[in-house]
């Protein structure tokens, strides 16, 4: 009977760690899914970095869509925004939030889109001023999105979760 009630625990404690994993492989699946989206997104104007090598999005409408169209490639979506991935993320993924920001010319020019693309506001601030959602500073121009999605808990239960990243655009030099 001891064995029996040990067998159990240890078969109910595999079963939770088994879960966790899952679930964590799911949050780093769709963390990088961002990171890489979003730094797809970062269509900088090459002709104002090639004449004064400041770097700025000029068509966030454009980067919007391409963030969009990267990520549902990066997480298998289908053009409803259901995975394919169904063993990690269980329904539809939504884009909660989209924001650019552009650093120019002492000030930081913000461009934030909701999940369809519609521009929800546009507005500037002083540089040193801007944090981004998830708590980085805005020093560079900057992309941050954050992403609705669910996974599949214990006994069939779906939770709800969400996940952000920021990445910033920096020019590279080497030290000679």
């Amino acid at each position: 009977m001891v064995s029996m009630f040990l067998f159990l625990t240890v078969l109910i404690v595999a079963v939770f760690q088994f879960k966790v994993y899952t679930l964590m492989t799911a949050g780093a699946y769709v963390e990088d899914a961002l990171a890489a989206s979003n730094l797809a997104s970062a269509l900088i104007d090459v002709r104002e970095y090639g004449r004064s090598h400041r770097i700025r999005i000029e068509d966030t409408q454009e980067a919007f869509r391409v963030y969009r169209d990267a990520l549902h490639c990066n997480l298998a979506l289908d053009g409803e925004g259901y995975s394919s991935r169904e063993e990690l993320l269980t329904g539809r993924v939504w884009i909660r939030e989209y924001i650019v920001y552009n650093v120019l010319d002492g000030e930081v020019r913000i461009d934030a889109y909701d999940g369809e693309g519609n521009c929800l506001r546009q507005e500037t601030a002083p540089p040193g001023s801007v944090w981004t959602p998830d708590g980085i500073l805005v020093e560079h121009t900057t992309v941050y999105s954050r992403v609705g999605f669910r996974v599949m808990g214990l006994m069939g239960q779906r939770l709800d979760a969400e996940k952000q990243k920021s990445v910033d655009i920096v020019r590279y030099e080497e030290d000679d």
